[in-house]
C-alpha cells in the first residue's frame, strides 16, 4: 500500500505572473501579489491562491 493513500491535499502552487505587461491588473486585496482581473475591475480582487484558500474557508463553514 502507498504511503501517500493518506496524505493530505496541499494548496496549489502559486499561479504565474501575468505576462500582458500592457494590461494593468487589480492587487490582490490579501497578498498584494496581481490578479486576473484588470485594475478598473470593481469589487473585491484575489489572486488565484487566495480565492482557492478563501473557497475552502467558506464551502467548510456551515
Amino acid at each position: 500500500m502507498s504511503d501517500d493513500y493518506c496524505a493530505t491535499p496541499t494548496a496549489p502552487t502559486p499561479a504565474p505572473e501575468p505576462t500582458d505587461a500592457g494590461r494593468p491588473f487589480a492587487e490582490c486585496v490579501l497578498c498584494r501579489k496581481p490578479t486576473e482581473y484588470p485594475e478598473s475591475y470593481k469589487g473585491i480582487t484575489l489572486c488565484p491562491v487566495c480565492e482557492w484558500q478563501e473557497a475552502q474557508r467558506t464551502a467548510c463553514s456551515g
